[in-house]
């Protein structure tokens, strides 16, 4: 496919943030200039940059922790010269403005991902230490909260709705994601354009247009369009590509020639259920309720069950790329339907022989109103370490530095991650943005909550049960505990 200049226009109007109306004071919105027009009859609004506020940070080196490389995501910080490379250019310019405006140098300091588990522990104990050791080193740090939520609820870090100089409420930081992270009038990880990772890690749909095209299918761009892109409208596309194409069952072969429903990752089946209107509990004002007992989840299970049944070849789930189940081979090779993954694997797809489209997960029905994305609640955010010299500059600087990437690095990056072979078309680019505008994190997993009731959800919905409530009655109690633990640690 060819992209032509209109394309790339309509992804920029899409995606691109107008400038923000800034104030004089401290990085607050300000009412706009007065312009004349032309004509000298009207007055217009004009639009101005950050508001720096004539700050001086007499050369200041302020550390931002972060892993070198991890999962292929994009999550460069800064980089020591240009390139060519237009998203690290973006980068490196963005750093180099906000330098020179406020006087102050920007270091990344950055560690070896050991990986899972041993590398997020790693990063998060760099922080704890120095916290108790009232140690300096880092202004900022970007990690896994959710390998030890512990890090939150025992005081190291911030509280980054109390941090002054952070305008939280403005469309430059990740307003929707962050509210879903906010958790009893605190906020104590949140996103921004500055890192990528949360973008790079919403869980979405691929489907492949040739093997559509070769079962007279119609793309599901106007389902989605139309509020009726459901899991029963996916369920029949799932069956439609489903074949043995002369094999004798669905086991896995790698010399095979099985076409399956949806190559999937291990922990998709759960994001469905969330994409589907189902969340594991409900925010009040009088703390949170439990919602694993809902009738609306016994039937996304039992959809989800029929979606993801092996025998029938509907879904196979591998992440071990040595593996002839491996998801991302099994799709790349025109042997599925669907490839559930995450956004940055689009990337990895450039050389993919059949062409592609993006869709975001499907809704339960169509009386649910908004398509919604879950972001993997092990995506490395920022935290600000409770140690701080000066809170405020800390601040500063991550606010300038999160509105200068929403204004120039942000819109690179989506078209850098949609400007590859079969994204290269109108409708994905309309269909991204349907899924930037739905994410979201189950902050129930970043604070250790619901992590062994996720484990046995997702092994009903792979293995075809619908016993949710069974489910329910052997996790509830322990997980109201660990709800009220956690509400304690935050008052």
């Amino acid at each position: 496919m060819k992209t032509t200049q209109k394309t790339i226009a309509l992804l920029l109007t899409a995606l691109t943030p107008a400038s923000l109306l800034l104030s004089c004071g401290d990085t607050q919105p300000i009412d706009p200039g007065n312009v004349t027009t032309a004509s000298g009859s009207e007055e217009t609004t004009a639009l101005v940059g950050y508001d720096y506020g004539g700050r001086d940070y007499d050369g200041y080196e302020f550390r931002v922790l972060n892993f070198e490389s991890i999962w292929s995501t994009y999550i460069h910080l800064d980089f020591a010269e240009q390139s060519g490379e237009r998203l690290d250019d973006a980068v490196y310019d963005r750093n180099r403005k906000v330098e020179d405006a406020l006087n102050f140098k920007f270091v990344e300091e950055e560690v070896v991902y050991a990986g899972w588990g041993t590398g997020q522990n790693a990063i998060l104990d760099l922080v704890t230490q120095a916290v108790m050791a009232g140690d300096y080193s880092y202004d900022a740090a970007y990690l896994p909260v959710s390998f030890k939520p512990g890090i939150v609820t025992d005081g190291y870090l911030y509280d980054l709705n109390e941090l002054p100089g952070l305008n939280l409420d403005e469309d430059y930081w990740d307003k929707a994601l962050n509210e879903s992270l906010e958790l009893n009038g605190h906020l104590y990880t949140a996103s921004s354009p500055l890192n990528l990772m949360s973008f790079d890690m919403a869980d979405v749909l691929l489907f492949n247009q040739d093997l559509f095209d070769d079962n007279k299918l119609e793309y599901p761009y106007q389902l989605v369009r139309d509020g009726k892109w459901t899991l029963d409208k996916m369920y029949e596309y799932v069956t439609a590509v489903t074949s043995l194409n002369g094999d004798e069952s669905f086991a896995i072969n790698a010399n095979g020639n099985a076409v399956y429903g949806i190559a999937s990752h291990n922990d998709i089946p759960f994001a469905m259920t969330y994409s589907a209107g189902f969340t594991i509990s409900d925010k009040t004002d009088k703390g949170i309720t439990l919602n694993i007992e809902d009738e609306r989840l016994y039937n996304i299970v039992e959809k989800l069950g029929k979606m993801w049944d092996k025998e029938a070849g509907h879904a196979i789930i591998g992440t071990d790329a040595n593996q002839p189940n491996y998801y991302l081979g099994l799709f790349s090779s025109g042997r599925a339907g669907f490839i559930t993954c995450e956004l940055k694997m689009s990337l990895e797809l450039r050389d993919m022989e059949d062409t592609f489209g993006l869709i975001p997960m499907p809704k339960y029905d169509e009386s649910q109103e908004e398509y919604r994305t879950m972001t993997g609640y092990s995506a490395c955010l920022l935290t600000v370490p409770k140690i701080q010299q000066n809170s405020e500059r800390t601040g500063v600087i991550l606010d300038a530095l999160s509105y200068e990437s929403n204004e120039s690095v942000l819109p690179v990056y989506f078209d850098v991650t949609v400007s590859q072979k079969g994204l290269l078309n109108e409708e994905s680019i309309e269909m991204l943005e349907i899924i930037r505008s739905g994410r979201a994190a189950e902050y129930t997993r970043i604070y250790g909550i619901s992590n062994t009731y996720v484990t046995k959800l997702l092994n009903l919905i792979t293995t075809g049960s619908t016993d949710t409530a069974s489910l329910a009655a052997s996790q509830k109690a322990s997980m109201e505990e660990s709800i009220q633990k956690v509400l304690d640690a935050l008052q």
